[in-house]
């Protein structure tokens, strides 16, 4: 995980609480975003900026990122003092978003440098160490009226120049160090545009090849014929710990179902080539699912990334829970013998993930539970019931144990889609204590 030692000055509890919330719209962002009353240092530096600009600045907030604000913070040239940058528009220059770097100065800030964006709304502003472990650059990406993404790459040095590196369309991106370096640098990875179904994906591989400049290194072409767009990017440790990224993308007619690819860099050709871990055939149909919400991820937090896949033999579902649950089986192919695999139950509906001791694999049972709002994990006969997993609205308190009956209390285990998911153990077994379940369940995004 990147060591993030930038800052941004937004209100922090205002941040902390849109940071998962990708789905708001721009304005509503904006709002609750906006501090009443902005703090010294960034207050210093809109007036400067607006000093240089004889006007006042319309302050632009991205959505997501490594910051919700549009005051970033952060040594940009590497010259071991904070510089600042600003997002905005003003009426005299037009409707693009434009950047500008401030230097301070006498205990105040100027204006160094400004460029004008690629269209008027900021989707996204991340930084990466992509020239070296000292100096930051900044990632915008830029939503056009169109629906399209435009990333741009900001390159601040110590002569107070800023250019741009890099700008390309793009659907997806990752930070990661591909190419091993190990000197604290990443490198950039972009998921390219498709325009037809099938047509493939490319990824196009920004890394730095010295001087002042940098160099898309190449552009691979990946599941022509097969993928349709990309779903999702993730970059983990892959055989013998070099960094690998797994590629989910769209197939199928209508891209109605998933599949999975891995990415290495060849060190010794100096490009990125697809990986075919041993003893799979064809790793696409050992990764095809038909939810598109199944993405990879980091499922166990080991930093590989597991990859799953829908099975048929994980054991016997209810009536009334075939189109909710699916049995699933994710596998992080990150050793020779073929990688860890991690069996359990999806849930469709509420899309959460719960992890099964291995041994349950073909000898569970799923149904419905009495009341309608979840369902049991029982035996394969169905004669032994392991515990139970609900939804209920968030009001409703926890219930205690019936001194009656017996009956075990339920434990609040996460919220989701506006319900609060909770469990009970009704008949302990290895690996479906009640810890088991709190730590087994994976909220999937």
């Amino acid at each position: 995980m990147r060591t993030k030692i930038c800052r941004a000055a937004a209100p922090c509890l205002a941040a902390l609480a849109l940071a998962g919330c990708s789905g708001l719209p721009g304005a509503d962002i904006e709002s609750l975003l906006r501090a009443p009353r902005l703090s010294g240092e960034a207050s210093a530096v809109q007036k400067a900026l607006n000093s240089y600009l004889g006007g006042v600045a319309t302050l632009r907030y991205p959505a997501t990122g490594d910051f919700l604000s549009p005051f970033l913070f952060g040594d940009w040239d590497g010259d071991g003092a904070e510089e600042a940058a600003v997002l905005y528009t003003a009426e005299s220059s037009g409707a693009n978003v434009w950047l500008a770097i401030l230097e301070p100065d006498a205990g105040g800030w100027r204006v160094s440098r400004q460029v004008e964006g690629l269209s008027g709304e900021v989707e996204s502003v991340n930084y990466a160490h992509l020239r070296d472990a000292d100096s930051q650059q900044l990632l915008v990406g830029y939503d056009s009226a169109q629906g399209d993404r435009y990333m741009a790459v900001y390159l601040y040095t110590a002569d107070e120049t800023l250019q741009v590196v890099n700008q390309q369309a793009y659907t997806n991106m990752i930070l990661a160090d591909m190419t091993g370096s190990g000197d604290g640098t990443e490198d950039l990875v972009l998921a390219l545009p498709t325009e037809a179904e099938n047509e493939g994906i490319s990824l196009q591989l920004l890394t730095y090849t010295g001087g002042d400049t940098f160099l898309a290194a190449q552009t691979l072409a990946v599941g022509e014929g097969t993928y349709s767009g990309c779903a999702g990017l993730q970059a983990g440790q892959g055989p013998g710990g070099v960094t690998w990224l797994v590629l989910d993308g769209w197939t199928g007619t209508g891209a109605n179902s998933l599949v999975s690819s891995i990415i290495l860099y060849d060190h010794e050709s100096g490009f990125l080539k697809t990986y075919t871990p041993p003893g799979v055939a064809d790793l696409y149909r050992a990764t095809l699912r038909y939810d598109l919400h199944l993405l990879s991820t980091d499922l166990d937090g080991d930093g590989d990334i597991d990859i799953p896949t829908e099975i048929t033999d994980g054991g016997e579902l209810g009536a009334s829970m075939e189109n909710r649950l699916r049995f699933l089986l994710w596998r992080d192919y990150a050793t020779a013998a073929g990688g860890n695999n991690i069996f359990g139950v999806y849930d469709s509906e509420y899309r959460f993930f719960l992890r099964l001791p291995d041994a349950l694999h073909g000898n569970v049972q799923l149904r419905g539970n009495f009341e309608g709002d979840g369902w049991f994990v029982c035996d394969l006969a169905g004669t032994e019931t392991y515990c139970e997993l609900r939804l209920v609205d968030p009001a409703e308190e926890e219930e205690e144990a019936d001194a009656a009956d017996g009956e075990p209390a339920y434990r609040r285990v996460a919220n989701i889609g506006g319900r609060q998911l909770q469990a009970r153990v009704i008949h302990e077994t290895h690996g479906l204590r009640i810890e088991d379940i709190v730590s087994g369940v994976t909220v999937l995004r």
